[in-house]
């Protein structure tokens, strides 16, 4: 048993936030891609639309799980949620054995209900590295 990251970017923020927290976990990152195109303002707006009203999308998971993985997932956030991928990943897993990681430029995330804990990386904050420290040693 082990931990993995699991994260979904548009801007490669929380990919690259990803990629710290496992680095520093020493453990796989797996990327959760879907089947939309949320690139440009028009993409950006539908985001918001998608995440607001729940709506489902196709999601596509870029490596492997299983069930003893212990899951860090990182999303940013949309419409004061997880994005629509990560929120069709989530459908089928126990929330409260799931660390969520929330990137954004100035919100915190509006329903942290049933995970296992919640990290917000709020840009605006300027503390990027000492939060993602302060979760790494919490998951150590």
């Amino acid at each position: 048993m082990g931990y993995k990251v699991v994260y979904f970017s548009r801007t490669n923020i929380s990919k690259r936030i990803a990629e710290k927290i496992a680095e520093k976990l020493s453990c796989d990152k797996v990327e959760i891609t879907d089947n939309m195109n949320w690139s440009g303002a028009l993409g950006f707006i539908k985001g918001g639309y998608y995440a607001s009203k729940n709506k489902d999308v196709e999601i596509k998971i870029n490596g492997e799980l299983s069930k003893e993985d212990d899951l860090v997932v990182v999303t940013p956030l949309w419409a004061g949620g997880a994005v629509p991928a990560i929120k069709t990943f989530l459908k089928d897993k126990e929330l409260n054995k799931i660390h969520l990681v929330v990137t954004s430029s100035g919100s915190t995330i509006n329903d942290s209900t049933g995970f296992r804990s919640v990290t917000d990386i709020v840009k605006k904050n300027n503390n990027e590295d000492e939060v993602i420290d302060s979760l790494v040693k919490y998951l150590g």
